[in-house]
């Protein structure tokens, strides 16, 4: 069972990675609609703003 979750987890860890990266992207250049629960966002995220 361990080399079953592995094999697949080095298969489609890129594609799980490049997901990741495209909801941070859309997090970022959004805003939560109950203003005061918008949690603060990590640097590396502020990178990624597109304004």
């Amino acid at each position: 069972m361990k080399n079953f979750i592995s094999k697949y987890a080095v298969k489609f860890g890129g594609c799980i990675a490049a997901l990741a990266m495209m909801v941070t992207a859309a997090t970022v250049n959004s805003a939560c609609v109950w203003f005061t629960h918008q949690e603060k966002l990590p640097e590396e995220a502020k990178k990624l703003r597109k304004f």
